[in-house]
């Protein structure tokens, strides 16, 4: 698809058209400015009746507003995502668990694949007056001024923009291009990952437990009728101990996870669906901002699947940007320095937190009975768990932005 002729003075280029990538777009377009979105390929629209991809996130509420706004939320089959208003999260002796009521809220968030937000989003986008889709495209030059990026496809296309944003995922050529240096972590894990059914139903439950390999998160699924006890597995395991229960039948893989998986409330893990394991690697961006250029979602941070925040951090980033570059017209590099300031504070707080709980495994389980301890503490008090469910479910990290969609 491409929707843009071979010279254009299109103001906002964003690059890379997944979950992030596509929202900043639409986000851009929503506030009347001219975007080109430049993806590899055009994802294709989900299929109705398509299996469940085992590429599943959990949104939190703050982000399903912000896709709500963005008109997205409403094109995804109801059939296809599951909230969930309980979670449970053991480590240790010890347990805590957060329940959506308590909080004032209908659920803690929904678990949903990430093809379907994709799909949900590019829908909005086709077809917007606003928007010039090019993909599948490839970036053959990419020259960056102190007023201006200039950028040249493989199909000769040009684009001279005021503003450029890098949605371009973990290895982003956009960071590279601006020089924009990163700090990586390689855990040394990989994230083991499936589809799996259970004795029991998860009734909207996410579970987790900090075992002695590392954090296993049973989240829910829809479930279909025929199949009530369906929830996806995210298991985070050393990379030798990767391979070996990668290597295992699945029967004797069924037998370590139930082993691991103690006081899971759906009962035993009775079949699962195909395995995938992924590396876990931590990549921080030192700035998200150089002159024109902005960058959001996995091109400024990956962070470790322990909190299912990382899809979250990348709406978030969406959602500050729009609050500054929709508000008072200022120069878009000034508004850049603004959104980089913010979200350089904002998520470097959130991926710290969860680094620190991910190094937890290297001391141990005596390291585990402690956090189990401190979930004791939790559980005591009302206060420190609205603390905790106010972080996650990333409200107030959404509001500006939301705010100046609404007014549009």
């Amino acid at each position: 698809m491409n929707t843009g002729g071979p010279n254009s003075a299109t103001p906002v280029v964003v690059v890379g058209g997944g979950v992030a990538g596509a929202a900043a777009a639409l986000v851009l377009a929503e506030l009347g400015r001219d975007v080109a979105l430049i993806d590899r390929r055009e994802p294709t629209p989900l299929a109705a009746d398509a299996p469940l991809d085992p590429r599943v996130v959990a949104i939190s509420p703050g982000s399903q507003r912000l896709l709500a706004t963005l008109g997205a939320w409403r094109r995804l089959d109801a059939g296809r995502y599951a909230p969930y208003a309980r979670m449970q999260v053991a480590a240790g002796r010890g347990e805590v668990r957060f329940e959506a009521g308590e909080h004032g809220l209908d659920a803690l968030g929904v678990i949903v694949e990430i093809p379907a937000l994709v799909d949900a989003l590019w829908a909005g986008l086709r077809g917007h007056r606003r928007v010039h889709l090019h993909a599948p495209a490839e970036i053959r030059a990419l020259d960056l001024e102190p007023d201006r990026a200039r950028l040249t496809l493989a199909d000769g296309t040009r684009f001279d923009a005021e503003l450029l944003i890098g949605a371009d995922g973990a290895r982003s050529a956009v960071r590279t291009a601006a020089g924009i240096d990163i700090d990586t972590v390689d855990y040394n894990q990989k994230a083991l990952v499936t589809h799996l059914s259970s004795e029991q139903a998860n009734p909207g439950t996410a579970w987790q437990r900090f075992t002695a390999l590392g954090p296993l998160a049973l989240l829910p699924l829809p479930q279909p009728s025929g199949n009530q006890g369906r929830s996806s597995l995210v298991w985070s395991v050393p990379n030798d101990h990767a391979e070996r229960l990668m290597a295992l039948d699945d029967a004797a893989f069924i037998e370590a996870l139930n082993e691991h998986a103690l006081g899971a409330p759906f009962g035993k893990v009775t079949a699962i669906e195909a395995r995938h394991a992924l590396p876990l690697i931590r990549r921080t961006a030192r700035r998200l901002a150089s002159g024109r250029v902005g960058l959001l979602g996995d091109a400024a941070r990956n962070v470790h699947p322990l909190a299912g925040q990382g899809l979250n951090l990348g709406l978030a980033d969406v959602a500050v940007l729009a609050e500054q570059l929709g508000g008072q017209r200022t120069r878009p590099d000034i508004a850049l320095a603004r959104y980089a300031r913010r979200r350089g504070s904002d998520a470097a707080l959130v991926a710290g937190g969860i680094h620190v709980l991910s190094e937890l495994r290297g001391f141990g389980l005596p390291a585990l009975e402690g956090l189990g301890i401190g979930f004791g503490l939790m559980k005591r008090s009302r206060l420190a768990r609205g603390v905790f469910v106010d972080r996650a479910c990333g409200l107030k990290e959404v509001e500006g932005g939301i705010r100046v969609l609404e007014a549009r």
